[in-house]
């Protein structure tokens, strides 16, 4: 027979472990034998269950990124049913604009018994993604109301963000559109109207071409460009209809990732050979502005435009397009042409102010690139317009020569043609 002392530490042990079971896991050693060495406890905390904040935080999170895959019934689900029509006029929307990237921001407002509400910022891209390299993005953003319903939580309100943003209201955002979509151009105008999509979408496949030549020289490829439509309604609202209301259109940057183009119905030339001028104009605004971290381009104003007329009237030389007729107009009444280099608009620019510089950095385009070819032009554009250099060693490093002798070798060129 055994000793008895010997035998009571594996019956306290034993003992021991029955009763940490209740507060924690026992641990025996591996290969076992008949007694135990030693125990040990690993605490498990209770977990806590999260906040409505974190549990509104991981709905949004889903929703977004059921939008991306193509999932309509995850991107409603936590919509209440009053605003279940604009959430899916936004879905449809952004599924057909090709939207390629996302990314979410949410700040908490204010949480009570019941309710959170939400800042609600979303990064986007479409057709591309050069967002995931760390380009600029446009985004919007929105003040969200969610209420506790059933478990859960639900958004039951959708109100403007405090933060101030150019890029809204955005064409997408409110109803649904009309779609119209080619190899390189997708044309979208409401409802109403959509019936210039498919005279718009051709005339702006054609223009397409001609920008994706320039596009390589800016390093501004685009996969693809986007047209809007705007009736007299969404011309006054889209983008803050802040522009003027004698413009037929205008190109819009979103971030440093491309742009959109916006045509006013109303003033759109029944002329097919004007309507290609007008939005190849635009769609050359898209590849040489949209990377530019140039901040003072009121005073590069005559050759942003200037390009685009350039592009725009392609393959018509500036001599054989009205600016010819602007120039000598301009000429006769103002005297003659001392510089390439026209001042920025003001608010007070009358109509031959404004038609002067437009056709003057037609010209003077069209003279940089008949002396140094468009390649060089482009460069001295690029350099000029998106990176914002001066216009001396943008020269000197496009052109191999300073400034002053380009703009006195235009001078004359633009005066012998005009």
């Amino acid at each position: 027979m055994g000793d008895p002392q010997k035998s009571r530490p594996g019956t306290a042990l034993l003992v021991a472990a029955v009763a940490v079971v209740s507060a924690g896991i026992v641990v025996w050693p591996a290969g076992g034998g008949g007694s135990a060495v030693a125990a040990r406890t690993v605490s498990v905390a209770p977990k806590t269950p999260p906040t409505p904040f974190e549990q509104v935080e991981k709905l949004l999170e889903a929703q977004v990124d059921a939008l991306l895959l193509g999932d309509e019934k995850g991107w409603l689900a936590p919509v209440d049913a009053q605003l279940q029509p604009r959430y899916q006029a936004i879905y449809k929307n952004l599924r057909a604009l090709e939207i390629s990237y996302t990314r979410l921001t949410v700040e908490r407002l204010s949480e009570t018994a019941g309710s959170v509400v939400v800042d609600f910022q979303l990064d986007y891209c479409f057709s591309t993604s050069l967002c995931r390299d760390g380009g600029g993005t446009p985004n919007a953003g929105y003040e969200l109301t969610w209420k506790a319903r059933d478990g859960s939580y639900v958004i039951t309100g959708m109100g403007a963000s405090g933060e101030d943003n150019y890029l809204q209201p955005a064409p997408w955002e409110t109803a649904e559109l009309a779609f119209a979509t080619g190899s390189r151009v997708i044309v979208a105008a409401p409802q109403s109207q959509r019936r210039h999509l498919d005279r718009v979408l051709a005339i702006a496949e054609k223009a397409a071409a001609v920008a994706d030549r320039y596009a390589g020289y800016t390093g501004n490829p685009q996969s693809r460009y986007r047209v809007y439509l705007a009736d007299d309604k969404s011309w006054n609202s889209w983008y803050g209809g802040r522009y003027p209301a004698w413009s037929v259109a205008y190109q819009l940057p979103l971030g440093r990732v491309g742009g959109d183009v916006v045509v006013r119905i109303s003033e759109m030339p029944s002329s097919n050979t004007e309507l290609t001028t007008i939005i190849q104009h635009e769609l050359a605004h898209v590849v040489t502005r949209a990377a530019s971290t140039n901040y003072d381009e009121d005073k590069d104003l005559w050759l942003i435009e200037g390009i685009a007329e350039y592009i725009g009237f392609l393959p018509a030389k500036p001599e054989k397009t009205y600016s010819r007729e602007v120039l000598s107009y301009s000429f006769g009444r103002r005297g003659d042409l001392k510089t390439i280099v026209v001042k920025p608009l003001t608010a007070k620019s009358d109509d031959i102010t404004v038609a002067t510089l437009y056709a003057t950095g037609h010209f003077a385009a069209g003279c940089m690139a008949a002396k140094y070819g468009d390649e060089k032009l482009l460069d001295f554009v690029d350099r000029v317009v998106q990176l914002g250099e001066e216009l001396d060693p943008a020269s000197r490093a496009a052109f191999g020569t300073p400034f002053k002798n380009v703009d006195k070798a235009c001078v004359s060129w633009i005066r012998q043609r005009t």
